[in-house]
């Protein structure tokens, strides 16, 4: 499948993170202001954004404030079936090394 809007971008990412998810046992979901403004983002919480240049962002969150991100560089703009299986690697390796990641000190879980 080719990738060639924004909403074939967004449902990629929703795919690949979905497949991710599943195989490491892990729920990752898109970042959402509202819910950082309602300080709901708790020990644990996976999320991923993208910017409007389509680079990736991967977050573990520690508690409502502090978390720590991996970026990821997408292909871009158009994705084909063979770049979007290496993507998916790419993806999965940094979200590893988020989850290896210890909690920062001050952070309350």
């Amino acid at each position: 499948m080719s990738v060639m809007t924004e909403i074939d971008y967004i449902d990629m990412l929703e795919r690949l993170f979905g497949n991710i998810g599943d195989e490491l046992g892990v729920r990752i979901t898109r970042y959402n202001l509202g819910t950082f403004q309602s300080k709901a983002y708790r020990f644990g919480d996976l999320t991923y954004d993208y910017d409007s240049a389509f680079q990736v962002k991967v977050c573990r969150w520690y508690n409502c404030e502090n978390h720590s991100c991996e970026q990821v560089l997408s292909p871009t703009p158009i994705v084909e079936s063979e770049e979007e299986a290496k993507f998916e690697v790419v993806l999965k390796e940094a979200l590893k090394k988020l989850l290896q990641k210890e909690s920062p000190d001050d952070a309350e879980q």
